[in-house]
């Protein structure tokens, strides 16, 4: 057990940088991840391939790396809910991951054959997907973040749980994103909770604190085993 949850910090520790990397490659490109300037996105990242590139990749290691945390923080939490959330997590890291790379695709392969801007249509449904995929991640981590607090609170880990369920609270109205850009730029304000709360997690999934909770609780009944 003390082996998964050092590589489950590990993870985490890697989804955090690869998350924080991406964004910060987007530093040229303003108008990533906006539902009303796919035209602006997709100019601005041929404009810049290496950073558009770069932050694709980082996003796409660093969500398939939030995968594994969240199995991880799943059998470090406990519980039917937390591994129901972690699958929530896992399944929708992989799908946003596969989206982060569509950028990529766009700058190296797309627009190399494009003219005149001929591949508009093309370009703004690789970036349509690419939006699509992460506001699906938005709304399945920020759920799933609500029952691992929710559940680390009543298990006696009451200021993480609290963070938790704010970062799963504070995360939610991202999923918008799809169809608002006040919703995308909330994400300024959410991203940092439940990147405080992975980094928590994972400090205490390495240190092996509450590994289970079997040295703060008495033994689950069936019921509790259940929620």
């Amino acid at each position: 057990m003390r082996r998964s949850e050092r590589l489950g910090a590990a993870l985490g520790a890697a989804g955090i940088v690869g998350n924080v990397f991406g964004v910060a490659a987007l530093a040229d490109v303003p108008n990533a991840y906006r539902p009303g300037t796919l035209d602006a996105w997709a100019s601005q990242a041929v404009a810049h391939p290496a950073q558009t590139a770069a932050s694709a990749i980082a996003f796409s290691l660093g969500l398939l790396a939030l995968a594994g945390w969240a199995q991880a923080a799943a059998r470090w939490v406990g519980g039917r809910l937390s591994r129901a959330a972690a699958s929530a997590i896992a399944a929708s890291a992989v799908v946003n991951a596969a989206g982060s790379l569509a950028p990529l695709v766009l700058v190296l392969h797309v627009a190399p054959a494009c003219a005149n801007g001929g591949c508009g249509p093309v370009a703004r449904a690789l970036l349509g997907f690419a939006l699509s995929a992460d506001a699906l991640f938005d709304l399945l981590l920020g759920a799933a973040l609500v029952l691992l607090g929710a559940r680390l609170a009543a298990r006696g880990r009451s200021r993480l749980g609290a963070l938790g369920v704010a970062a799963g609270v504070a995360t939610l109205p991202v999923s918008l994103q799809v169809v608002s850009t006040a919703a995308a730029k909330w994400l300024a304000v959410a991203g940092p909770f439940w990147l405080l709360f992975v980094a928590w997690s994972s400090a205490l999934m390495w240190r092996r604190k509450g590994g289970a909770f079997k040295a703060r609780h008495a033994p689950e009944t069936p019921l509790a085993r259940a929620s």
